[in-house]
Formats: structure tokens, sequence, C-alpha cells
């Protein structure tokens, strides 16, 4: 699903209008009623026995809210509306609609600068209404105090038609004092980049994509670099793969997961065993002496290759010519003889797909030249400070995050999965995949090896890099998912994430 600019979203909305031939009111209509009917069928909301507040600005966003309002009066809901004069310029969508509000007596007040702030029950529904996307500039003092009044009442719930009013759709709020906090937004067609971002959660709430009806025809030549991943695009790479019925084990790879230490073994039982599930066909393991026994007892299906030295790696040795992907760094430690092999191992310049995650991820931070060594198409996944070590800058909010993730894709030839709440995958040529599965509970111990272990799994079955890291991500993700539904989003272990890959595999499938 594409991740579009302003630009790009006007144009979406004009040649919707052009090639229906309709009128811009016709479109801001559909989107009101495409609103209204997220709400009278969602049911949390009792729309005829408790009220709805509708604050609107002069512009299109206010027209849109002006529009839901007259429906809601239509369907039996008590409606007062209250439009914020920010400015004296008024759109004509704004105006007409403002007609059929004071048409229907709808109660409607306008609230003006320096005057003192309405009482408003926040026994209420709140519907923001005021900015739209095209919000870009810090309003004054006295609308950051009407917002702040907005944000401490509590209402029932504060829905955002579009964007959280106040939130920048293109670039990073300063000052977070003047957006409206939405408990849920509704947004039309698209993702807005902000919703993906961890500084906005608290603002945009859960968010929803509403229908407006946009030319699929048009959607389709848009170019974009940023995308948000979802299942259609899942399965379409998964059918790339589908399993034959005379097909054997080594038609799905062969793979090697190197790492472990002493006390850290689990890593690689947790690594590997999420590789099994993700479908390898054949499996390797290189650890340090101390992990024979236990992974031969914990994981038979695996080829276990042991280090000489007995509590870490010294030596990274691949005895097999067949492999077709590494996995490496968990639980590995960063003991000067690791760092010693894996720069040796980095040095003969092995031209197999490999995923670097953890210690391995540390130890070239440490030594940053050691990523002029990576064969192109390397995957990383590091967490937020891990990425932060490699890139050797604190960013100064989530815009610039992005662009040094992007910048050390493209220098590097490599992909990045930073991990987070929307994991983002950046790609050598630019291009940003948000992730849309997972959950909070999720943030526990050894769920990172897990997703290394899946990654590696799906570069062994012959998947490229990029299907590799967007597939895996949201398997990954979706297996979390369906396990928190379960055992709730405080109960997750990595085990969990696990034992419902194959779960995940049948969604992705139907």
């Amino acid at each position: 699903m594409k991740i579009l600019s302003l630009n790009q979203i006007r144009k979406a909305d004009q040649y919707c209008i052009d090639s229906e031939l309709i009128s811009p009111i016709q479109l801001m209509e559909r989107a009101a009623k495409s609103c209204f009917d997220w709400i009278i069928h969602n049911k949390y909301f009792k729309i005829r026995k408790i009220p709805f507040i509708v604050l609107v600005g002069n512009g299109n966003n206010g027209g849109d809210g002006l529009y839901l309002s007259y429906m809601l009066h239509l369907y039996g809901a008590i409606v007062s509306v209250y439009a914020v004069n920010i400015s004296n310029h008024f759109s004509n969508e704004f105006l007409i609609n403002k007609h059929k509000i004071l048409q229907h007596k709808i109660t409607f007040k306008t609230i003006y600068k320096g005057e003192k702030f309405p009482f408003l029950n926040q026994k209420s529904y709140l519907i923001d209404a005021i900015f739209g996307i095209g919000f870009n500039r810090e309003i004054n003092q006295y609308w950051k105090s009407f917002f702040h009044y907005i944000n401490e009442k509590k209402f029932l719930a504060v829905i955002s038609i579009d964007i959280p009013s106040g939130l920048f759709m293109e670039k990073n709020n300063e000052d977070f004092k003047g957006i409206i906090k939405a408990t849920h937004t509704l947004t039309f067609q698209v993702p807005k980049l902000p919703f993906l971002l961890p500084k906005y959660a608290d603002y945009v709430g859960k968010w929803y994509l509403i229908n407006i009806g946009w030319k699929n025809d048009f959607f389709r030549k848009i170019q974009t670099q940023n995308f948000y991943v979802d299942n259609v695009y899942i399965h379409a790479i998964y059918k790339k793969k589908v399993r034959k019925k005379f097909s054997h084990k080594g038609n799905y790879g062969h793979g090697i997961i190197i790492g472990g230490s002493f006390g850290m073994i689990g890593s690689i039982i947790l690594s590997a065993t999420a590789s099994f599930r993700t479908g390898i066909g054949k499996l390797s393991v290189y650890v340090p002496y101390c992990g024979y026994q236990i992974i031969q007892n914990a994981l038979p299906e695996a080829i276990v290759n042991t280090d000489e030295k007995k509590y870490c790696i010294s030596n990274i040795v691949i005895s097999n010519d067949n492999i077709n992907a590494i996995g490496i760094g968990m639980g590995m430690g960063i003991h000067p003889k690791t760092v010693y092999a894996l720069e040796s191992f980095l040095l003969k310049k092995k031209k197999i797909p490999m995923v670097i995650d953890a210690d391995a991820i540390n130890i070239l931070s440490y030594q940053l030249q050691l990523l002029d060594l990576l064969p192109e198409g390397t995957i990383l996944t590091p967490h937020p400070k891990e990425f932060q070590k490699l890139c050797k800058k604190l960013w100064k909010n989530d815009y610039e995050k992005l662009y040094l993730l992007k910048e050390m894709s493209t220098k590097y030839k490599i992909f990045i999965v930073l991990k987070g709440a929307y994991s983002v995958i950046s790609t050598p040529n630019g291009n940003l995949y948000f992730n849309s599965t997972g959950n909070a509970g999720m943030a526990t111990a050894g769920s990172g090896d897990v997703l290394t272990g899946m990654i590696m799994s799906l570069l062994s079955q012959g998947y490229s890099p990029e299907e590799s890291c967007i597939m895996g991500v949201y398997l990954h993700g979706l297996s979390g998912d369906i396990a928190s539904k379960k055992l709730s989003e405080e109960a997750i272990i990595a085990n969990d994430i696990i034992n419902h890959i194959g779960e995940a595999f049948l969604k992705i499938k139907a």
C-alpha cells in the first residue's frame, strides 16, 4: 500500500473529481459519508444516547466535519458544532455545508480568538475536523491553550478526521502543544507517514483507513518510495514459492545460524527453531563447544558444528559449500576472539546471503570499516539503540532517523530492518517498507532472535533479500498478534511467537 505525499493526495482527489465528473463538494460528502458509516457500524458508539461535539475549522477539513454533523443529526444523534475561527478565510465547501447545518437548526457556535473557552461536556464524543493534511505551521498561544483544554477534557472518544488537527504531515512538529490527541483517527484512502512514527503515537491513537473511492488506475501509476505492507502484498510474495508435491528438503534451502556464548545458547535455539518453523529444508548451527549438547537435546533436527573454544566463538568455519544463507550474531558476545573471528570471516568475502543481528551488529558499530566488507544485499536487523551506534548520530526526530536509515542502506547497498512498533525496512534503492503487524507484547527477550531465524529461513528458500525482509517481518508480527489474542500481550514470550508461525502462514495463504 503506497504512502503518498500531500501533493500526490491532492492530485488523486482531483483525478477522482475529473474522471467521475463530480464536484469537490460531492467528494467531500462521500468522505463524510464514509466516516459516518464507520461510526454507526462501530458498536462502541451509542449514537442516539451520547451527544457529539464537532469542532470544525474554516477549510475543507471543517467542511467534512460539517457534513458529518448533518448526517449524524439526521440519524438521531445530539450534535453541537463549534467553528474554530483561526482565520477569516472560508473555503467554498465549508460555507455550503455551514448553510446546511443552519437550515436544520443544528446547534452552531463560533469560537473567536481571545474569548473564554466554551463549556464542553466531557461525557460526549468529540469529533476533530479543525485542520486537515495541508496544515504546516504552528498556531498561536491562544489556540494552543484551547487545544490543551480539549486534550485535558478526557472525552469518551476523540475522533479526528483524516489527521489529528495540528499534526504536520510532511515535517516534524517542534511543539506538540498544538496537536489534538485523538483516540481514533479516520484517515482517507492511504496511511499518512506520521501515523507510523513513534513520537506521534499518543496523538494519532488507533487509525483506520476510510475508502473514499479513489480510482485504482491513477493510484497504480503514482510513484513513491514509502510503503505500508499489507496481507495482499505478502500473499503475492508467498505465491512465488508455493510448495510442490514431489519436492524434497533440498528444494527449500540449507541455512546456517552462527552465534551463542556461555549462558546465551538459548538465543540460538530460538533462532534455529524459528527457521525450521518458517520452512527451511535443512539447518546447521555453529556454536561454541559449550552449546553442543544443549542444541543436540533441544533441536534434534539441526546439524550441530562447534568452535574449538568452549565458551565463545573464536573462528567461524563453514564446512559445507552448499549453504544458501547465514544468520549471525545472536548471543555471540563481544569477546576479543569473537570480534577477530567475525572480522576474519567478513574478510573472506563469501557471497552468501546474510542476516546480521545482535552482537554482530554491536561489533560492526565498534569497527565501522567492517561495513565496507559486507556483501551487497546483506540484511541488518538492529533495534533503535543498535542503529544509533551504527550511524554514530543522535537523530533529532523521527524524520531524521528515516533519512539516516535510507542513507546507510544506499551507501553500503544493504537492507536494514529497524525494529519497532511499525518495523521499517530500508532498501538499497531508497524505498521504505513499514510493517503493519505486531504488538507491544512482542517487546520481550528473544523476539529479535526469532525474527532473524525467520528472515534467514526465507533467504535460504530462495526469496530475495527484499522479499525475505518484508515477509519475515510481517509473519513475525502476525505470529505475535495471534499469540496476543490467545494469551494477552503481557504473557507473550519468544517461544509463543514461534509456536504461532504456522497459523500465520495459514492466514497469508487464505
